[in-house]
């Protein structure tokens, strides 16, 4: 009868036990330095207009050209010779996305007060992206008080996008490796690299208008003299068709996106650092979605399909209970406009989430009132 050598079995199970232990406390070590050495210092990435350059804008079919400055930033109507100077952070509601430059809150907030504005937003920008716009110009513009501007769907914006999933599926394999080893850490150099892409897509689009024959407005006609169009919301409808889940996913921060409010609150964390170190003031300004104040989109999203819930019209979200209890907490000033916004009608532009000039006219408003 053959023997069987359990002291050779038993070495190999002892040796393999090593292994995984080794692998497991390996695995356990990296996961420790992506959270707390690598994710909190790494750079987000951006991306800005072309530089210097005369680009143009639109509203409703109407162009009007603006001028972009070193920074790849539109500049103003005019600087002016004051003591006090204030940054403003935000994405295409800040920027003014579908209505003329001075119509756009910071340029009334330019007109009508002894400051001067300085709007850097662009549309598209998510709070990585403006926390990198601001660590690139901040020691070239002189400011005393930065609002950062939170739109709605910030946190959303800052998570995993259909647009960002699609590019991130075209890198190579060999990627997914270190995500699992350094998930967060390499999710930064991904979207630090779909920024650079969306830069270029910027730049293309950017030449390719610039080379298409404008026609003047008066040229154009009058768009109130065109007969009505009926709404059809292909926006609205793309945006279900790609992400059902949106307005959960934007507003319900805590029971749906816990990990996005997580990275969210990161970025912000180390915005209001940095700005502690220079002795500059932080604002924050809540503006809400359209469910949020608006009962007819709320209807329009409801019939499309998108999970909703009525609470939001008159109630508060998650998001804004959050946001709250953070201002409170780290006592930062916090402008809510879902009051003024709930006592108005007619805030946004034809099929679009973007605000018309009311709108901005009540942001203006509002902000002058806090000063």
């Amino acid at each position: 009868m053959k023997k069987v050598n359990l002291h050779l079995g038993g070495t190999k199970l002892r040796f393999l036990f090593l292994i995984l232990i080794i692998f497991v406390s390996a695995f356990l070590c990296l996961r420790f330095v992506d959270r707390w050495f690598l994710v909190p210092f790494v750079e987000y990435g951006t991306y800005h207009y072309p530089p210097n350059q005369t680009i143009p804008f639109f509203r409703n079919g109407e162009v009007e050209y603006g001028k972009t400055n070193q920074f790849g930033i539109r500049q103003p109507n005019g600087l002016k010779n004051v003591n006090c100077h204030y940054l403003v952070l935000g994405d295409s509601q800040t920027f003014g996305s579908g209505i003329f430059l001075k119509d756009r809150f910071t340029e009334l907030l330019n007109a009508e007060t002894n400051c001067q504005w300085i709007n850097v937003s662009v549309p598209g920008y998510t709070l990585e992206n403006e926390f990198s716009i601001y660590q690139t110009i901040k020691d070239s513009i002189s400011f005393q008080k930065l609002y950062l501007v939170i739109y709605g769907n910030d946190v959303y914006e800052t998570g995993d996008t259909p647009d960002f999933l699609h590019f991130v599926k075209r890198q190579s394999w060999y990627r997914d490796v270190l995500t699992f080893f350094l998930p967060e850490y390499s999710r930064s150099i991904r979207k630090r690299e779909y920024f650079q892409s969306v830069q270029v897509r910027m730049t293309e689009e950017l030449n390719r208008l610039s080379n298409l024959p404008l026609l003047d407005n008066k040229k154009r006609g009058n768009p109130k003299d065109s007969p009505p169009i009926p709404p059809n919301y292909t926006s609205f409808k793309t945006l279900y068709s790609i992400s059902p889940n949106y307005f959960y996913e934007s507003l319900q921060v805590k029971s749906v996106s816990s990990q996005n409010w997580k990275r969210w609150k990161q970025i912000l964390f180390r915005l209001k650092e940095n700005l502690t170190k220079r002795n500059v003031a932080l604002t924050l300004v809540y503006i809400p979605l359209d469910v949020e104040f608006d009962s007819s989109r709320f209807a329009v999203y409801k019939e499309i399909g998108f999970p909703l819930d009525p609470n939001w019209l008159t109630g508060d979200a998650e998001f804004i209970l959050a946001l709250q209890q953070l201002a409170q907490e780290f006592q930062i000033p916090l402008i809510d406009l879902r009051p003024i916004f709930r006592s108005h009608r007619d805030l946004l532009q034809p099929e679009d989430i973007h605000f018309n000039e009311k709108a901005n006219r009540l942001i203006a408003d509002t902000i002058k009132k806090s000063l």
